[in-house]
């Protein structure tokens, strides 16, 4: 049972402006909710998810996200189609009604097992450049309404603490005084101020931009156009944002990232994958049965959800896995896997 008071951040804030402070504020809600495990990812619109911090996160569920499940993830739909940032747990998005309640209920039967966890919490706090940084959290018990309320109290301090840490790392980066900047190491990014004048590059931005004369272009149209506007060149693109008067690099100036993490594929619910994948090669009762026994139902549920004898649905299956040539529900999962691009694991 987490402790009832305030979340201590006392060395969450003796970091702020430091490359251990993701770490560190993590660990401090971790430690007051009694998350078994925790991390940070950065969401962006366009690229895929990126873990900034993984130590808690196991080697194989990383690589599984990655390549694929991160498109079945509710909180990242949730932020990408919604915008929505602050506290949000799996179990109210799970309650939710449209596509992303089912999209979490599909998380939470197929996915969230994997884990060996029972619930989880995603801190969203916005950052520079349109991306945002999930703070994740997951315990084997379901977090208690007491807890979501707590975080949403204390959540204008956190987003408080996340902002200050990105301005005073961007800053000491501008002065020379830290290679730490809080972004994917993947990502170029320049600081212009007011005039227009280029105050601070990363260590990669000539390399990445000035040897591509489409980025350059590119980077040039972001930085007319509107603020926050992507631009899109090939697998990379383009965002350029304006900063703030107390901004203390360059008050009033311009922020552009060039993002060549790969594109991430749109968001997906179960259900229309299964449609998808087999409807040349099975029914639609098959189909309807693939769906429920891959959200995680025994056949007894699935008879019952359907209104058929249990008989019926276990002589559907063998016919599913004839046509499929396969044997076993985990070689189904796989096929679903293999088409959404997430390694057969």
């Amino acid at each position: 049972m987490p402790n009832p008071v305030f979340p201590d951040l006392s060395a969450a804030v003796l970091t702020v402006g430091q490359g251990g402070f993701q770490a560190a504020l993590s660990e401090a809600i971790a430690t007051w909710l009694g998350a078994e495990r925790r991390g940070v990812l950065q969401y962006s619109r366009h690229a895929l998810p990126h873990y900034l911090v993984r130590d808690h996160v196991p080697g194989e569920e990383v690589d599984f996200y990655l390549a694929g499940a991160y498109r079945f993830d509710p909180f990242f739909r949730k932020w990408r189609e919604g915008q929505a940032n602050g506290v949000l747990g799996l179990a109210e998005l799970s309650d939710a009604a449209g596509r992303v309640g089912e999209k979490a209920r599909d998380y939470v039967l197929r996915f969230q097992p994997k884990t060996g966890m029972a619930d989880e919490i995603a801190v969203l706090c916005p950052k520079i450049g349109g991306a945002v940084d999930n703070y994740f959290f997951l315990r084997s018990t379901p977090f208690e309404q007491a807890e979501m309320e707590m975080l949403r109290a204390v959540f204008p301090t956190l987003h408080a603490l996340h902002d200050l840490n990105q301005r005073l790392i961007l800053n000491a980066l501008a002065q020379g005084n830290t290679q730490i900047s809080g972004f994917p190491e993947a990502d170029a990014f320049a600081i212009d101020d007011s005039q227009g004048r280029q105050s601070f590059v990363s260590a990669n931005w000539q390399q990445i931009v000035g040897q591509a004369i489409d980025l350059s272009d590119a980077v040039d149209h972001a930085r007319r156009g509107a603020s926050g506007q992507p631009t899109v060149i090939g697998t990379a693109h383009v965002i350029s944002e304006r900063l703030g008067a107390d901004f203390p690099p360059a008050p009033n100036g311009r922020i552009t990232f060039v993002v060549q993490r790969p594109m991430a594929s749109s968001s997906l619910v179960l259900s229309e994958v299964v449609e998808n994948l087999f409807s040349d090669q099975l029914t639609q009762r098959e189909i309807s049965i693939c769906q429920l026994a891959l959200r995680g139902f025994p056949s007894a549920s699935i008879a019952e959800q359907l209104g058929i004898a249990v008989g019926t649905v276990k002589n559907h299956r063998k016919s599913i896995y004839r046509k499929l040539d396969i044997t076993t529900e985990r070689e189904l999962f796989l096929l679903l896997l293999n088409h959404v691009g997430a390694p057969p694991n």
